[in-house]
């Protein structure tokens, strides 16, 4: 019966995991495909801002569509791993733009600096970034079961090393 209740549990526990991680991917579609919509819609302060980091007229809808395909690749559970992929890659250049473009200020308590430094508009592609990963994780631990160097060493049985030093002598 106790085993019963441990694979029910399990299975509880498994079913909360991707529940969680389900929501902070779509959390990060959300996101994206929001950001997508505004920047297609081209409100002034938003083009005010992307133009001055350089993005202009059509250069603005290209991000505007390659952030929309990056939340359809990414909320599309048979491309997820490509969508993490490109997802990746968007927010890492969101974050590399926002960290180029804003000027290094020093100066001030260290609160004051952080609530008024422009390093924070980084903030936010990395707080998506970081939900994406961790939602991909929650959801499919078995798709970074390669990072795990120790995984290797784990299948290899001792046996099989002893095997294999005899085989090469």
């Amino acid at each position: 019966m106790s085993s019963k209740k441990a694979q029910a549990r399990n299975r509880f526990e498994s079913d909360r995991r991707k529940a969680r991680g389900s929501a902070l991917i779509y959390f990060c579609v959300v996101g994206l495909a929001l950001s997508s919509a505004v920047k297609f819609v081209h409100p002034a302060p938003v083009v005010a801002y992307m133009a001055s980091m350089g993005y202009e007229g059509g250069k603005l809808f290209v991000v505007a569509g390659l952030e929309l395909f990056c939340a359809v690749m990414f909320w599309l559970r048979s491309t997820r791993s490509l969508g993490l992929l490109l997802v990746s890659s968007y927010f890492g250049g969101a974050i590399a733009a926002h960290l180029a473009y804003h000027p290094h200020i020093v100066g001030g308590p260290f609160l004051t600096y952080m609530l008024s430094h422009p390093y924070t508009g980084a903030l936010e592609p990395g707080v998506f970034l970081a939900a994406a990963w961790v939602g991909t994780w929650l959801c499919y631990p078995a798709m970074f079961a390669g990072l795990d160097a120790r995984s290797e060493r784990r299948e290899v049985s001792p046996l099989a090393h002893t095997e294999m030093a005899m085989n090469t002598r």
